[in-house]
């Protein structure tokens, strides 16, 4: 087992969480993203997490999360960071802004400090 994929396994059984992307193909960033691939994959992500029903989803990046709710689900709507509004299934969502350098507006302090709230959220459950 490689080290990565253990602590992986370890934080799914210890707090019911996992690591995916919305899409599943390689880019230089976000921004070379379609909505054909947000079209072809949202509803993979949507089915997966309907059926492993993980306590939390945790999408990393207001984008993300509103492009899998348009494309996924059919849901349009205002997002911020944080605990979300809308659950999948029993699944409860929770964004934190994405580290990208073309989200400068968060410092790396500031993206600290939203890992810490998620790390709160999920010892709090």
């Amino acid at each position: 087992m490689t080290p990565g994929r253990e602590s992986n396994e370890l934080l799914f059984k210890k707090y019911k969480f996992g690591f995916t992307d919305v899409v599943k193909r390689s880019t230089r960033g976000g921004s070379s993203l379609r909505a054909a691939d947000f079209k072809q994959w949202a509803p993979e992500l949507h089915s997966k997490l309907k059926k492993y029903q993980p306590k939390v989803a945790w999408f990393h990046g207001v984008d993300g999360y509103r492009k899998y709710l348009l494309y996924g689900e059919g849901i349009k709507e205002r997002l911020a960071p944080g605990e979300q509004q809308h659950s999948i299934g029993e699944t409860r969502v929770y964004v934190t802004p994405n580290p990208s350098p073309a989200n400068a507006v968060y410092s790396l302090q500031d993206l600290i400090d939203w890992y810490n709230k998620l790390g709160l959220y999920l010892e709090n459950g």
